[in-house]
C-alpha cells in the first residue's frame, strides 16, 4: 500500500486531467472512474484531494460508498496535522456555507457580461460619438470593474476552501487574468476622473481609453474560459 501525506494527497484533485483520490478513515481511494466524482467533485460539495472523514462524520453511510473504488493507499497524519483539526473543522463550515450560497458563481457573471456590454456600447459610441453612448460605456465599465473586485475576493475564498490554493495551470492563468483585467481596468476610470472628455479625444489618451475597454473583453474571456475548465474540467 502507498502511504500518502496530506500534502501528497491534495495533488490528486482531478483537475487538469489529474487522478482523483480521496481519503476516508485512514484509507485512500481512487475515485477517478466513478461517475459520481466527475472532474474531482462530488455534487459540488466534496472535492478530491481531501480527507473526507470530517465532512462525512454525520453522513448516513460509511465507507461502503467506496466499495466500487479501489483502495490504493493509506493516509498518514502527522502529529502537527492532528492539531489542525479544529481549523479544518472551521474551514469545513465555510465550505458548507459556500455550497449553500455559491458567492463566486453568483457574482462572477456580472463583470463578464458588463465588460462585453461596455465594448458593444463603445463600438456604437465610436460610430456615433454621443453623450448617451459615452455614459453607457463608462457606467457599464465602472460597474464591471467594481464587480470584478467582488468576484476576485469571492474567487480567492473559493480557491482556499474548495481547492486549498491549488497552483495548477488553470488556477494560475485565471488569477493572472483577473488581476490583469482589474489593473488595466482602473486606467480608463482614472483617465475619466481627471478628464471627463477623454472618450471624445482623438489623441493618445482617447486611444488608450477605448483600447483598454476592448482589451478587457479578451482578458475576461480568458478568465471565464479557465473558470469553466476548473468547474467542468477538460473534455477527453
Amino acid at each position: 500500500m502507498i502511504e500518502f501525506s496530506t500534502e501528497e494527497l491534495i495533488k490528486y484533485n482531478g483537475i487538469d486531467e489529474q487522478a482523483s483520490y480521496v481519503a476516508f478513515r485512514g484509507k485512500v481511494y481512487d475515485v477517478s472512474e466513478s461517475k459520481f466524482w466527475k472532474n474531482g467533485t462530488h455534487f459540488k460539495k466534496h472535492f478530491a484531494g481531501h480527507d473526507l472523514a470530517a465532512e462525512l462524520a454525520n453522513a448516513p453511510h460509511g465507507d461502503e460508498v467506496f466499495q466500487n473504488c479501489p483502495q490504493i493507499g493509506i493516509l498518514i497524519v502527522s502529529v502537527n496535522e492532528v492539531t489542525l483539526d479544529e481549523n479544518e473543522s472551521k474551514k469545513e463550515q465555510y465550505r458548507q456555507w459556500y455550497s449553500m450560497y455559491h458567492p463566486h458563481p453568483m457574482v462572477v457573471h456580472f463583470p463578464i457580461a458588463l465588460h462585453y456590454f461596455s465594448a458593444v456600447a463603445d463600438i456604437l459610441f465610436l460610430n456615433n460619438p454621443s453623450a448617451e453612448y459615452e455614459v453607457s460605456v463608462f457606467l457599464s465599465f465602472l460597474i464591471a470593474t467594481v464587480m470584478g473586485f467582488v468576484a476576485l475576493i469571492t474567487g480567492v475564498f473559493s480557491w482556499w476552501i474548495n481547492y486549498d490554493f491549488s497552483m495548477s495551470r488553470a488556477f494560475v492563468i485565471k488569477l493572472i487574468g483577473a488581476l490583469f483585467t482589474l489593473t488595466i481596468g482602473l486606467i480608463p476610470l482614472i483617465q475619466k476622473y481627471f478628464n471627463s472628455d477623454v472618450p471624445f479625444s482623438a489623441g493618445l489618451d482617447g486611444i488608450t481609453y477605448h483600447a483598454i475597454i476592448f482589451i478587457t473583453v479578451i482578458s475576461i474571456t480568458i478568465v471565464g474560459y479557465y473558470g469553466g475548465k476548473i468547474t467542468w474540467g477538460a473534455r477527453t
